[in-house]
């Protein structure tokens, strides 16, 4: 005998307890069961989605605060960017007469 069967054959009666259900048939249900499990799947699932659009008027909410904030920090580093521009356009401006005023000093 192969040496995997002695090392299975304890196992063998779990895995059948655990397959049989996948390959046994359900009882069937009457109509009144299964019109009463489909009258509680529809509570579940209208109770779900009302709570789904709960939730979705929240993040909403919440996405719109974000956005607002993205938009005010925007503005903010748009100002900050412009007067950083203007302050090296300033320094180049400088710089420029420096050069210009050690030419001459050199020049003369």
């Amino acid at each position: 005998m192969a040496a995997w069967f002695t090392v299975a054959a304890p196992l063998i009666p779990e895995i059948l307890r655990l397959a049989r259900p996948y390959f046994t048939r359900a009882p069937q249900q009457t109509n009144a069961a299964v019109s009463d499990v489909v009258a509680v799947q529809i509570t579940e699932l209208q109770d779900v989605a009302a709570q789904n659009a709960e939730s979705i008027k929240v993040l909403a909410a919440e996405m719109q605060k974000t956005l607002a904030t993205l938009q005010e920090a925007s503005m903010t580093l748009e100002q900050r960017l412009r007067h950083a521009r203007r302050l090296s356009l300033v320094s180049l401006a400088v710089a420029g007469v420096a050069v210009a005023v050690a030419s001459y000093a050199l020049a003369t």
